[in-house]
């Protein structure tokens, strides 16, 4: 956890901040400072270079994160980025040198990548969260506060069974369905079992989520699950296709007796809260 004065890297490890963001991400920075006395190293790999949408090449990008990693004065690193170009760098990561860190990777959506690539790796522990979404709320900076620099998360999420309510304690990984399943077929992909797979999704209405869970039983990961955390999938909602969503899930918990939560704090919208990738969580 953070402390007053301590210091936390910023980068983008997949697509690049446009040159025109840097006002807020420069307001970002002195929000840091201001409400929560952490400084910032920025890697050179924020804003997006050469007319293209990448803040440098996979190689670059994968040096630039460890090099934050590297630094000792850096104690948690936070990716700002999403998109579609995080598993580029994946190659060229020292992954002994980030277990040896024992410093956190937090990002989201494409991040997703990242996280899960770690947590196979390493068996380190992320998190699933967006920093830029402090600048939009009073209540981020108490998420931000009460998660990274205060209290556990098992105090702040609050979900619901759609199974049959059971105690269960497991780990749980995952994050964005469709980037998540950019790790299937390499090495990065978890093998684990007795897992709780959360999943959330910006795009995507019915059929396209249907054939990512199809794509998750046909990897294997869906037999492996002890239960499903449901994040937020905006454009299913957007298209008031929850009720497909939830029978839909419940087709393959029944083939499979994984568990089934729902929980509307974990997503991309500016309302969610910090979670914990590759930890042991406790749902009762």
């Amino acid at each position: 956890m953070l402390h007053a004065g301590d210091k936390i890297g910023l980068i983008c490890c997949s697509d690049g901040k446009k040159l025109e963001e840097r006002p807020q991400i420069e307001k970002l920075i002195q929000l840091l400072k201001n409400e929560f006395n952490l400084e910032t190293v920025l890697a050179p790999t924020i804003y997006q270079e050469n007319e293209t949408i990448f803040s440098g090449t996979p190689k670059k990008r994968a040096e630039a994160l460890m090099s934050l990693y590297k630094d000792q004065s850096v104690k948690m690193i936070f990716d700002l980025s999403g998109g579609d170009s995080a598993n580029g760098i994946l190659t060229f990561l020292d992954y002994e040198q980030i277990k040896l860190s024992n410093k956190a990777f937090v990002g989201y959506s494409d991040l997703t990548v990242v996280l899960n690539a770690i947590f196979t790796k390493t068996h380190s522990i992320g998190y699933n969260y967006q920093l830029l979404h402090l600048l939009k709320s009073d209540l981020q900076k108490n998420f931000f506060k009460r998660f990274f620099m205060s209290y556990p998360l098992s105090d702040a999420l609050t979900y619901k069974w759609i199974t049959e309510p059971k105690s269960i304690e497991t780990v749980v990984i995952g994050g964005n369905i469709r980037c998540l399943l950019k790790l299937a077929g390499t090495s990065y992909w978890p093998i684990v079992s007795d897992i709780t797979l959360l999943l959330e999704a910006r795009g995507g209405e019915i059929e396209q989520i249907s054939c990512y869970l199809d794509q998750l039983e046909q990897t294997g990961l869906l037999q492996s699950c002890t239960a499903v955390l449901l994040g937020q999938f905006t454009m299913i909602e957007k298209n008031n296709q929850e009720t497909a969503l939830i029978t839909l899930v419940q087709s393959f918990a029944k083939k499979h007796g994984f568990s089934i939560i729902k929980t509307e704090q974990i997503g991309h919208s500016t309302e969610s809260i910090p979670f914990p990738i590759g930890q042991l969580i406790k749902f009762y």
